[in-house]
């Protein structure tokens, strides 16, 4: 087992999958890893591991990353609404608005480590 890798992201609830923003400097070791890692999401204080199971990226504007993003995050989940949240999470990291790819986004499956 490698480096953990943290990921500002709630958990994954019931559906055990997450959508991140990618970029030359965003994720960036989310990105070169492989089934097994080990990631970290934290939301605030609250924080918890999961293991990696697969990733792949997908094209923002799809019928398919809609339909992700809503079984994910609800069905009111809107794409501007969710790129807007990147880019504002991209400037307190001091990756900058244009730090994301606005063409293409990683939709992970994790699984708890107890499951692994």
């Amino acid at each position: 087992m490698g480096k953990v890798i943290n990921l500002a992201h709630p958990v994954p609830g019931k559906l055990p999958y997450a959508i991140l923003p990618i970029g030359m400097y965003c994720n960036q070791k989310l990105q070169e890893a492989k089934a097994g890692a080990v990631l970290e999401f934290w939301q605030g204080w609250r924080h918890e591991k999961r293991v990696l199971v697969r990733k792949c990226k997908v094209q923002i504007r799809s019928s398919y990353f809609a339909f992700m993003a809503q079984s994910v995050y609800g069905r009111y989940t809107r794409v501007d609404s969710l790129i807007r949240q990147w880019e504002d999470w991209a400037i307190t990291e001091g990756i900058g608005r244009n730090g994301i790819d606005k063409e293409w986004a990683l939709l992970i499956e994790v699984k708890e480590i107890d499951n692994y």
